[in-house]
């Protein structure tokens, strides 16, 4: 949470924000973040005009006249006033010439430190923030008071003078002697002219010292608003609300706020990743649902894989509980199932037939049938193929290792290669002489027998009736001399092309 650190001469305040209003604590927590106010004597505060410079030449500027301001201290700072391009830059030198009062009270805790502030710049700001330029500020404690003041909005002068008790009937015991002397002082340095002096803008109860400002001469400012005394802080609220926003200013070391810097970049990093993401979500809604998707889908198929592996396992223990090696039954399964892609489609083989009467306009195809004949059936009606070369050889399914001899594969190259049965008749569609049939049933015949292996063991061509015999009494003989029956041959899988 935010806690501040308040450090004046009469001792270390610890503050924590809570629903908006500043409490006393005792010490923070380890997870708080610390801001801390310094309201010392070795505060000092001074301006210059800083010349056109800029890059290394400025910054080796500034770092030059904070030694020569500040050599024996790391906390100090040169943060810039007002100014452009245009406008001379003005700055301000401010800073502890000995800051043992801070680094004593941060040694004693284990905190991330947001960074160290001047009250003298506070005031300052705060005033510039609420567009005051020309003031005297009075701010007391318990034992000091604290005097700033500003022209144009620029600090000429900053005083910590030990207060005596505001309830004693002195003149000079009281907080309204030392704001006299500091308006003396203006005068004799001709900061303001008699007539000319600022208000005076007591951050406190001014009625004790209102009377002897009035008979002096001075102007007593209402008190704003926005510097309304709230909580326990008090007066003191509207300057955590200040420092609470790490304001310009900041004197501590950069060792001392590594922590706070590391934090601030890893909230950046993350703000930055949140913006990206939600970018991605609001400019890439349909890729991010097509990976959602995508995801979802790989889900899927890593159950559905993990379902076919059980199962394949299972099905393997109930192969190898029967005596038979499972690699075995799945080869001779791939085996069948190839084989059955490398058949013929039956499209081709209505090309094929088709091809053998496209030159004959008055041909018709009246019947056809295939099929594809196991081992040791016959072909067309009795027919046999004539296999040449005549091979009886069995496809050895065996799986071995991975080298293949040169007697297994020319085996391979050898297997028998299958057939399927095509048979099919025609229908004349004009009446022609039995000559011009002839001719035609020649011209199919030569067509069929022009691819090669195709053997034909039924063919009108070669059995007619009008050259043959063959034929008699009560004989179909209009399907006999139309029909053609053949073995066509196609590449089997061979052993060695499965995986």
């Amino acid at each position: 949470m935010k806690t501040v650190l308040f450090i004046n001469s009469s001792g270390p305040r610890y503050f924590r924000r809570e629903n908006g209003v500043w409490q006393s604590i005792d010490k923070p927590d380890h997870s708080d973040r610390l801001w801390v106010i310094a309201n010392l004597p070795e505060e000092t505060l001074d301006t210059f005009k800083l010349p056109m410079l800029f890059g290394r030449d400025r910054s080796s500027f500034i770092a030059r006249r904070l030694a020569a301001a500040f050599p024996h201290s790391q906390y100090c700072a040169a943060p810039v006033l007002d100014g452009n391009w245009l406008k001379p830059v003005t700055a301000a030198l401010n800073g502890l010439t000995t800051a043992e009062a801070v680094t004593s009270q941060l040694e004693k805790h284990d905190i991330t430190v947001a960074g160290v502030w001047g009250i003298s710049l506070l005031l300052t700001l705060m005033a510039r923030r609420l567009s005051i330029k020309d003031v005297i500020l009075a701010m007391p404690s318990v034992h000091f008071l604290r005097i700033v003041v500003l022209k144009d909005g620029t600090p000429v002068l900053t005083r910590c003078v030990h207060r005596y008790s505001e309830d004693s009937d002195h003149e000079n015991d009281s907080d309204a002697n030392e704001i006299i002397r500091t308006r003396q002082h203006l005068e004799n340095k001709h900061f303001f002219e008699l007539e000319s002096i600022p208000p005076v803008l007591y951050l406190g109860d001014a009625t004790s010292i209102e009377s002897y400002l009035t008979r002096a001469g001075l102007t007593l400012m209402p008190l704003p608003d926005q510097l309304s005394p709230k909580g326990a802080a008090a007066y003191l609220h509207p300057l955590f609300e200040l420092a609470v926003t790490s304001p310009r200013g900041q004197l501590a070391p950069l060792q001392l706020r590594a922590s706070h810097l590391a934090q601030n970049l890893r909230h950046a990093a993350y703000a930055g990743i949140g913006l990206s993401l939600l970018a991605v979500i609001v400019f890439g809604q349909a890729n991010f649902r097509t990976l959602i998707d995508l995801f979802g889908r790989e889900q899927t198929l890593t159950r559905d894989l993990e379902k076919a592996t059980s199962a394949r396992e299972q099905l393997a223990a109930r192969i190898s509980s029967t005596g038979m090696d499972p690699a075995l039954v799945r080869q001779a399964t791939r085996f069948s199932a190839r084989e059955l892609e490398a058949a013929p489609a039956p499209g081709s083989l209505l090309k094929f037939t088709a091809g053998a009467i496209a030159s004959l306009p008055q041909v018709r195809i009246k019947t056809l049938s295939y099929r594809f004949p196991k081992s040791g059936e016959r072909y067309c009606q009795g027919q046999t193929v004539i296999e040449v070369p005549l091979l009886k050889r069995k496809i050895d399914l065996s799986i071995g290792g991975s080298t293949t001899s040169d007697t297994a594969i020319g085996e391979a190259e050898d297997t028998p290669p299958r057939y399927t049965e095509l048979q099919f008749s025609i229908l004349l569609t004009e009446t022609l002489t039995p000559e011009a049939q002839i001719e035609i049933k020649k011209r199919i015949s030569s067509a069929l027998k022009a691819r090669d292996g195709v053997q034909l063991m039924q063919d009108p061509a070669a059995f007619s009736l009008i050259n043959t015999l063959k034929g008699g009494f009560g004989m179909d003989t209009t399907q006999t001399e139309n029909l053609w029956c053949m073995s066509i041959p196609w590449h089997a899988l061979q052993t060695r092309e499965l995986p």
